[in-house]
């Protein structure tokens, strides 16, 4: 990295841009993080940046790159309980729910192209901003929140304070992520109920509360094209809005260099794969309504997944 390279900061109007909203919008849910946080960064330099490209690619090209399916569930409840028995030594201190896969001092993707961040925290703290303008404009007219897919249930932990009054259920198929919620309801007193939920095989049994909102935040990735029964599960049950936080393949742009590359990743990765397009399918058969769509330009060196698509069945 050149440290002569102008040091840059994330200000309201590049946030408004890479959410896809206006600067008066991020102001109102989230100015005061967006104050707090440490948010500067660098752009590489061209050697630097061939550098990444080529690791970027070597990584497509891997023969050992792991592929999403039903077959990783051991790894993600392996995770998560790695998460669970940190949570438990610090004696349940909720900062252990973070994901391992929250990377300190790492460069990262931003409007296709890549950066240095000058925060270790830099790609959290950028998360924990968008999750906040995300829950409190979509989430907060509802009464009941199902996430599903919800891991260690740090987004759950996170909703609890700022929504007590309302119902928060934990959606998972790992075990240890119901156990999880468990403690976050006896120790901390959350209203948090955590159920076993499989995406390839939803219950017929369970069903959401009514005036419920739903949110997946990066776990649709794992089912591949196999979305179907959970579609149809969300369409039976009526859910007064579903907020999509997902790699979403159709916004990828393949004439553009870093967007083609995301895009041959996320193939080779077996990721979400025509979610999007279901969606739009079922919204011109008027059976669902959709509210709003964005790609949103920021990730890993991999890809960009936060995109999101806000929908509800009609």
């Amino acid at each position: 990295m050149n440290s002569d390279s102008p040091i840059h900061t994330l200000k309201f109007g590049d946030f408004a841009l890479l959410f896809g909203t206006t600067e008066s919008d991020v102001a109102t849910y989230c100015a005061d993080l967006i104050k707090k946080f440490d948010l500067r960064y660098q752009f590489f330099q061209k050697e630097d940046r061939d550098q990444i490209i080529l690791r970027v690619i070597r990584k497509i090209y891997s023969s050992r790159i792991p592929k999403a399916g039903a077959e990783r569930q051991s790894d993600w409840e392996q995770g998560w309980t790695e998460n669970l028995n940190e949570f438990v030594a610090s004696n349940y201190n909720v900062e252990k729910l973070i994901p391992k896969y929250f990377k300190k001092n790492v460069p990262a993707r931003l409007n296709l192209d890549y950066i240095m961040t000058l925060s270790p925290n830099f790609v959290f703290s950028y998360t924990h901003v968008y999750r906040t303008w995300l829950f409190r404009k979509y989430l907060g007219g509802v009464q009941n929140i199902y996430e599903f897919g919800c891991g260690p249930a740090y987004h759950l932990s996170y909703l609890s304070d700022m929504y007590p009054e309302k119902r928060l259920f934990g959606l998972d198929w790992a075990a240890s992520s119901q156990e999880i919620i468990r403690h976050l309801a006896e120790r901390h007193g959350r209203k948090i109920e955590g159920h076993r939920f499989d995406f390839f095989h939803p219950a017929s049994s369970f069903a959401l509360e009514r005036n419920s909102g739903v949110l997946t935040f990066g776990a649709l990735e794992q089912v591949g094209k196999k979305h179907g029964p959970f579609i149809d599960f969300l369409l039976k049950n009526k859910p007064e809005i579903c907020v999509n936080v997902e790699c979403l393949h159709e916004l990828y742009d393949s004439e553009n260099l870093l967007s083609y590359l995301a895009l041959r990743y996320h193939e080779k990765r077996n990721y979400l794969s025509g979610y999007l397009t279901a969606l739009r399918r079922l919204e011109k058969r008027g059976r669902v309504e959709i509210i709003a769509c964005h790609h949103h330009c920021f990730g890993n060196l991999f890809d960009d997944p936060l995109s999101y698509i806000i929908w509800r069945p009609r």
